[in-house]
């Protein structure tokens, strides 16, 4: 039987939370050393699809909209709102891929609708309590991107976003028609600028730089397979080609080595991952085929990964969804979480104590309660604990052992 003061701390937060005070939340959470879940992110808000600290407020990502918990002054009452994404020129409550991701930052939200599937609508989070904000994103249509567009190119959320997202720029992957280009599949840098001045939608649409991918060119086709932001631009990996494409629009590649391990020519997909804290990209191939290679310059330039120690092959690792946190790097996976460093020699994984996740499919990290608290969010609402507990890493009770890795 669990102990009984775990069971009159859960009631205590559960009845406090109905007059939101979240002093309350940070007393009792000095008791508890598994993941708790969050009282307020229930019914309509319950379906998370990722979590933000910005400034003084939390913005929580949901299927129609998103969410704000914003501290006032002086005390630890929050103000809460949750904002609708509509569209003026389109009736009617409108709601994102369920297997999409999207990016925010302190400026901009960018999205694309199930309803509206070949526009992207930026929000500005200029002011993200103001409840015009649901009707005010700047509309990108994709013709507005490519006369010749067809439809954006769709990457599911375990690789990352749809949309990139770095400073006042976006990154789209998209295809043109067919007919008009035996290679369809390009790339545009979309530059924005927040409006401050109160008027309008909030951001404005500067320019829009696009390129054809490199090609392989006697061969039809290609896999856009992987997007990573940089300080000056996106590295990219498609079938064909790695490469870096610059916020000025110009570009420059790589050519990796394509034939296999058996002396065959092949093409394959890679994944692009990032230490923050050591600066390491690692490009993987997947197939584990083909060379992996490493760059320690943002992709200015790369050297091939040789002597490198993984406890999992690199099909493994391309099931993880890598997040960077408090200057570092982590992972999950449906309801497990994970430690990740990386080097030009290693990869290391260790799994994190999740208990009170089971059964939850996580979908974003973040700090919260002024860093005091740590909040997962996941498709059956929010959970959180004690900063300083995140790192703890997962034991087997009967062995006492550590699980590092998937």
């Amino acid at each position: 039987m669990k102990n009984p003061i775990i069971f009159i701390s859960l009631f205590n937060l559960l009845f406090f939370s109905c007059i939101n005070n979240e002093e309350d939340i940070e007393s009792i959470i000095e008791e508890e050393i598994i993941w708790v879940q969050h009282p307020f992110y229930q019914h309509d808000l319950k379906a998370m699809r990722g979590i933000f600290q910005l400034d003084n407020y939390i913005l929580t990502q949901h299927d129609f909209g998103y969410g704000v918990r914003i501290y006032e002054q002086g005390n630890e009452q929050l103000s809460n709102f949750f904002v609708n994404l509509l569209v003026s020129q389109v009736p009617g409550r409108k709601h994102m891929h369920i297997d999409l991701s999207f990016p925010v930052n302190e400026k901009y939200f960018p999205v694309c609708f199930v309803e509206i599937p070949k526009s992207i609508f930026v929000y500005s989070l200029r002011s993200p309590m103001q409840i015009n904000t649901a009707i005010s994103g700047l509309e990108i249509k994709g013709e507005d991107i490519d006369p010749d567009f067809r439809d954006f190119y769709i990457i599911g959320s375990f690789r990352g976003n749809m949309i990139e997202l770095k400073d006042d720029f976006l990154f789209v992957a998209y295809n043109v028609k067919a007919e008009t280009n035996p290679h369809p599949l390009k790339f545009a840098i979309i530059e924005l600028k927040q409006d401050l001045s109160g008027f309008g939608v909030g951001t404005e649409l500067v320019s829009i730089k696009t390129i054809n991918s490199p090609q392989k060119e006697d061969l039809f086709g290609n896999l856009f397979s992987s997007v990573l932001p940089v300080n000056d631009g996106f590295v990219i990996s498609t079938s064909f080609k790695l490469f870096k494409f610059y916020f000025d629009g110009t570009v420059k590649v790589f050519e990796r080595n394509n034939i296999d391990k058996n002396d065959h020519e092949r093409y394959t997909e890679s994944i692009l991952i990032k230490d923050p804290k050591t600066n390491v990209i690692l490009c993987l191939d997947i197939s584990n085929m083909l060379d992996s290679y490493y760059s320690m310059d943002d992709g200015e330039t790369w050297d091939l990964l040789k002597d490198f120690h993984s406890s999992n092959d690199f099909s493994t690792l391309d099931m993880i969804r890598y997040i960077h946190h408090n200057d570092e790097l982590y992972g999950i996976y449906n309801s497990q979480l994970f430690k990740i460093s990386i080097t030009p020699n290693h990869f290391a994984i260790n799994e994190l104590d999740n208990t009170g996740l089971e059964g939850h499919k996580i979908t974003g990290i973040s700090h919260y309660q002024k860093d005091s608290l740590v909040m997962v969010s996941s498709r059956s609402g929010a959970f959180y604990k004690p900063a300083n507990e995140l790192d703890k890493p997962k034991i087997n009770a009967a062995m006492n052992t550590i699980f590092g890795g998937l």
